[in-house]
């Protein structure tokens, strides 16, 4: 497959946790319906088995420019569905742009299947999201998965229902197959005497389970230790295995009758947990998406749980498939499926431990926002970065947790996530959160100032300057009244960012002038590194190379102490610059690697696009002119993601001209449409550092 830019879309699809069973059918029927219908929706229960469907769908789909998988799942926002499709994507647009419109742009001429998967409590949103998209892509293909249909026109439904039962049957293959991959969870039980005729029974089972993939999936490792025969006698002597007083289904069955073998197959494998595994189960139903060890110890170990060793029961759990494994064994993860953890949601419910879990989770998830900000300078931000990536889900949950219930720490988490945001290529959903902080905000809490200047920072690099500046004029006005000199370092440094980016040079260096002796004397060591990284550029857009270059140097020697490579970049891009525009090239390709290096390994889009432009002409000018080439390719495939190439910028968009010009005055036209297509093809989906572009960070 094919992404949206012509490269290998393997890494889009999300790793099918076991091997796929049965379904050709079904599979078969959605690629029909995908050559004659845009908008194909997989319908049924949870449980049943649609996003296997869809991964299986995606994976044969013949499109020119592949799929992207879009998890909705930990999705709880609305407001964010089309945010999340843009992550998926890959994209990382700067811009204050409508998430249509970015994604009408990126996928425009092109022929792709985008696959929303679980859209059901989204419905609205996604139904909105995909109209417009189709109707403004005349190449796109939308495959969902939903309990309900999203009611879109021209949307063509294939409703999912169960495997086929009986001897012969997908059913009874697929537990088969999940006996053979699960191997020996322990010993037997003494009464564990397979029956003579197993094989009838194991058909029974798939029968009275209704043939729901994940109600077999849960009864599959209960076989460990119980026979297929055992089960059946229970199943006949209760009609329903919930341990008594669980929430009535009544309802929910009337509606989807086969739903009730989900829930007694879900039910059973809570009456084979221990009492800690059931308690844990419920308490795991707060991670809206994967978690670690770590965060399950300190969410789930309150009483009856507190001082336990919980590592045995996680197992146990992942033993019986209510938990999932994902990940290395050194990154190792672990979460719920939906249906799963809905029903654990109930019981912590019922227990009245829902705000106290769910408090706990904000809490553990402000914490690591607030000491990913206090450690970002210094030698952990590549970790920091992939720490705070890994745990998206969860943050925008306890995010959303603080709008709703504390003003005060939605304002702070907003604005500890700074690094996050503007560092790591997240202005979007910052500039989300931050303004939505700042308007629940009526009483000027403490940490408005502070969120203030962090959403200007955002806004400027968004190109909305003028919010910008508004922003930073009322976090300086917020700080001089509270005698906060940090804020007024941050807002200061905002306003001088907000003034250069829109071309207001003489302001901008007396705001410049002013921030960097507060934050010196608020000991703001980033602040202060970002005043001068931000005034050389500006400098040097200035002609001052002289100044400019000084104070480039002065940003390597303060922060080398620190091994912070993120601003340390920004003086590498600046020397690099200087050095292509002076016309010695070879003295500026070395600096402009370890910018760029370091700008891949913390996700930062727009640094990795200026800096591939500028390295691009040392390139040229330095002979290298097929690498020129390349490098221009893989250019024009980040300035895609970013959204608007050189952000409009005349310096930048003259400096790109110029290379470009002189590339292909250096080139065939065919070796040069060779070398740029092959940086643009390029598998930018991991976060590996190309060779080609590595410097000093990493070993070569």
């Amino acid at each position: 497959m094919r992404d949206v830019q012509g490269q290998d879309t393997s890494g889009s699809l999300p790793t099918e946790p076991s091997g796929f069973v049965g379904r050709e059918r079904e599979v078969g029927a959605v690629l029909g319906e995908l050559g004659s219908s845009r908008l194909v929706t997989l319908r049924g229960p949870g449980g049943v088995g649609k996003t296997r469907i869809a991964w299986q769908v995606a994976a044969r789909a013949d499109l020119a420019h592949g799929c992207r998988w879009v998890d909705l799942a930990s999705v709880c926002d609305g407001s964010l569905v089309g945010q999340a499709v843009i992550t998926a994507l890959g994209l990382q647009d700067q811009t204050g742009r409508s998430s249509v419109a970015v994604l009408t742009e990126c996928l425009a001429g092109r022929d792709v299947l985008l696959v929303l998967d679980t859209c059901e409590h989204l419905r609205d949103e996604c139904a909105s999201l995909a109209g417009a998209l189709l109707a403004a892509l005349p190449g796109l293909r939308i495959l969902a998965t939903s309990r309900a249909a999203l009611g879109v026109c021209g949307e063509s439904i294939v409703p999912v229902g169960p495997m086929s039962t009986g001897p012969e049957g997908d059913a009874l293959a697929l537990l088969t197959a999940r006996m053979e991959q699960a191997g020996p969870a322990g010993e037997p039980s003494p009464n564990r005497v397979p029956a003579h005729d197993e094989p009838d029974e194991l058909a029974r089972l798939c029968g009275a389970l209704e043939g729901i993939p994940l109600a077999i999936e849960l009864a599959a490792p209960l076989l460990r230790t119980v026979s297929a025969q055992q089960l059946n006698r229970q199943l006949a002597e209760h009609l329903d295995l919930l341990s008594p007083g669980t929430p009535s289904d009544t309802d929910l069955t009337a509606v989807r009758p086969r739903h009730a073998g989900l829930r007694t197959s879900i039910g059973w494998s809570h009456e084979w947990c221990t009492p800690n595994e059931r308690l844990l189960w419920a308490r795991l139903s707060v991670f809206p998406g994967s978690f670690t060890m770590t965060a399950m110890e300190f969410v789930c170990t309150i009483k009856p749980l507190f001082g336990y060793d919980l590592t045995d029961t996680l197992a146990s759990l992942v033993n019986k498939s209510v938990v999932l494994r994902e990940g290395p064994p050194g990154a190792r993860r672990y979460r719920m499926l939906d249906t799963v953890r809905e029903y654990g949601a109930e019981w912590l419910e019922r227990l009245g431990l829902q705000d106290e879990l769910r408090l706990r989770h904000r809490d553990l998830y402000r914490h690591l926002a607030l000491t990913g900000g206090e450690s970002w300078l210094g030698p952990r931000q590549p970790e920091v970065y992939r720490e705070t990536a890994a745990e998206h889900a969860n943050l925008r949950a306890a995010l959303q947790h603080c709008l709703r219930t504390d003003t005060t720490a939605a304002l702070h988490m907003a604005a500890d996530l700074f690094y996050f945001w503007f560092a790591c290529g997240n202005l979007r959903e910052g500039r989300h959160f931050l303004d939505a902080a700042l308007t629940v905000d009526a009483q000027h809490e403490p940490g408005r100032a502070r969120a203030l200047w962090v959403c200007a920072v955002v806004s400027s690099c968004q190109g909305e300057h003028r919010v910008a500046l508004e922003r930073a004029t009322e976090a300086l006005e917020l700080a001089t009244r509270t005698a906060d000199t940090p804020a007024q370092a941050w807002a200061t440094y905002a306003q001088g960012l907000a003034l250069t980016l829109q071309g207001d040079t003489d302001p901008a260096q007396e705001r410049f002038a002013l921030a960097l002796p507060l934050a010196e004397t608020a000991g703001e060591e980033i602040a202060g590194l970002l005043c001068m990284a931000s005034h050389s550029y500006l400098l040097m857009a200035l002609g001052e190379h002289d100044r400019a270059q000084a104070l480039a140097e002065q940003v390597l020697v303060r922060a080398a102490p620190t091994q912070d490579i993120w601003a340390r970049s920004f003086g590498h891009y600046v020397l690099g610059t200087l050095d292509t525009v002076r016309g010695h090239p070879a003295r500026a390709i070395p600096a402009l690697r370890t910018a760029l290096e370091a700008k891949w390994l913390l996700n930062d889009a727009y640094g990795i696009a200026i800096t591939l432009d500028t390295l691009a002409l040392a390139a040229v000018d330095d002979g290298q002119a097929e690498w020129a080439a390349w490098l221009l390719g893989l250019g024009d495939q980040v300035w895609r993601r970013v959204g608007v190439p050189q952000l409009g910028a005349p310096d930048m968009v003259e400096r790109r001209g110029t290379c470009e010009q002189r590339t292909r005055d250096a080139l065939p036209p065919s070796a040069y449409e060779h070398h740029h297509r092959a940086g643009f093809t390029l598998d930018t989906s991991t976060a590996d550092v190309p060779a080609q572009l590595r410097g000093p960070y990493l070993p070569a």
